[in-house]
């Protein structure tokens, strides 16, 4: 079937479309599963590619010089941190493999702002707090404001496996990023550029 989004498609592109659309709506594989008359199976196949071709996108427009854990590799989620970078308004994620927390502060506290213990969900600030200034202030809100809506948007799906928990994150990096965007406009533009499969 011709499909310029997906590779190799047994579905329409008119069908896929929606599935993007709903996806940008935020709204669960059961949703969409229900609203597209697809297999549930189906969509959660498509909407884990989605999310890998948004990791991907995310990370090469990153500007962090410093690749902690590879898209690709597997983790064990209550054996990571998640470390978060403010730059120039937006959120940056990555994930570091635990271990002596000293040892990782010193290796990244140059790169990021923010460390979290998925396994306690305690954080620790990498940043040098600047003496209560106004930017200061705003960096470490846009900080939190990212994470509580990172933390309310994981837990929805009640349980996520660690081989897509990342990929899971980048898109709520995505989604914060480019909340005043179109983000079926920019999806869209995203997987012409690399379709999926």
């Amino acid at each position: 079937m011709n499909n310029k989004y997906v590779n190799r498609s047994k579905i329409s592109e008119k069908k896929f479309r929606e599935i993007v659309r709903f996806f940008s709506l935020d709204l669960t594989a059961i949703q969409i599963a229900e609203l597209t008359g697809l297999n549930r199976n189906t969509i959660n196949r498509y909407l884990t590619e989605i999310r890998r071709k948004i990791a991907h996108f995310s990370e090469s427009t990153s500007p962090l010089p410093l690749r902690v854990y590879s898209i690709e590799e597997t983790i064990k989620i209550d054996e990571c941190y998640i470390l978060l970078k403010e730059y120039e308004s937006k959120i940056y994620t990555a994930i570091a493999e635990t271990g002596n927390t000293g040892d990782l502060k010193t290796q990244y506290q140059h790169h990021f702002d923010l460390m979290i213990d998925v396994k306690t969900g305690k954080h620790l600030f990498l940043r040098k707090k600047e003496s209560k200034s106004e930017s200061s202030r705003k960096v470490l809100n846009r900080i939190e404001s990212f994470w509580g809506n990172a933390k309310s948007r994981l837990s929805k799906f009640k349980g996520i496996h660690s081989s897509t928990y990342k990929y899971h994150l980048k898109e709520c990096e995505f989604r914060y990023n480019y909340r005043q965007d179109n983000l079926y406009q920019l999806l869209l533009k995203i997987l012409r550029n690399d379709p999926l499969f």
